[in-house]
């Protein structure tokens, strides 16, 4: 089996090629890279069985990828962040493995990557991988309660979700609120990435609700939404590099 590393901390990468190469027999490291750019060149070349790649990388995050050069393979992904799992599993991910991986997470992707091949047969497995690319369910529309009536607010309509307890704030571009029975986790799970992004624990936001952006302390962003908000809206630390890979995608 042809595998190919993607991965920026020559520790980490060291570990898991050990651990690979210990779990299957037949492992071959076909090539190595530590950077989108690096990665891009050698995919457009080569076509490896699998691929472990870290989403982190020194230049920017591996999700970059994937609309650079065409990657057929599956891909086993590795970080030391767990937000990224719902864009991953967007771009052929077979498992999402967090840091620091053991042996026994490697073991059971790779037995997870075995099973769905036996069943499906590897042309069936990646065109079912495609399909889920390029036909996701996203959710539309929600049926929501204004006084004595119920209606339903379009996803195109939606401004912002904000968290309130254990429900969820929707505010539409017209400044209308209403509330829902949905976690921020179920959100961002059947939420279109292309439109909304989760900043923080708190806050949804759609692209075309932000007014405006400033540079924050500690390599965060403000954001002045539209309609504006309550508080002050602030992307976090964690998810601020993602973010700006969104706006520019």
């Amino acid at each position: 089996m042809k595998i190919y590393v993607v991965e920026d901390e020559p520790l980490a990468a060291a570990h898991l090629i050990k651990t690979i190469c210990s779990i299957i027999p037949d492992a071959e490291i076909a090539g190595q890279a530590d950077n989108v750019r690096e990665a891009v060149a050698w995919l457009s070349m080569n076509q490896p069985d699998l691929i472990f790649m870290d989403i982190h990388l020194g230049d920017a995050l591996s999700f970059e990828i994937f609309g650079q050069t065409n990657v057929s393979a599956p891909v086993i992904f590795t970080t030391a962040y767990d937000q990224y799992a719902i864009r991953a599993f967007q771009l052929n991910g077979i498992s999402y493995l967090l840091k620091p991986i053991s042996a026994d997470d490697v073991r059971e992707a790779v037995q997870k990557l075995d099973n769905l091949r036996k069943h499906l047969g590897n042309e069936a497995l990646m065109q079912n991988l495609i399909a889920q690319i390029k036909a996701p369910a996203f959710r539309e529309r929600f049926m929501v309660t204004a006084g004595s009536k119920l209606r339903s607010v379009a996803a195109a309509e939606i401004a912002w979700f904000v968290s309130e307890g254990r429900y969820c704030k929707i505010v539409t571009k017209d400044n209308h609120k209403y509330l829902i029975n949905d976690t921020m986790e179920k959100l961002e799970e059947t939420l279109s990435p292309s439109r909304f992004f989760r900043i923080n624990r708190k806050y949804i936001v759609a692209i075309d609700s932000i007014a405006s952006m400033t540079p924050w302390s500690k390599s965060r962003i403000k954001l002045d939404l539209n309609p504006p908000a309550e508080d002050e809206v602030v992307v976090s630390v964690e998810r601020s590099a993602e973010f700006k890979f969104w706006l520019d995608h």
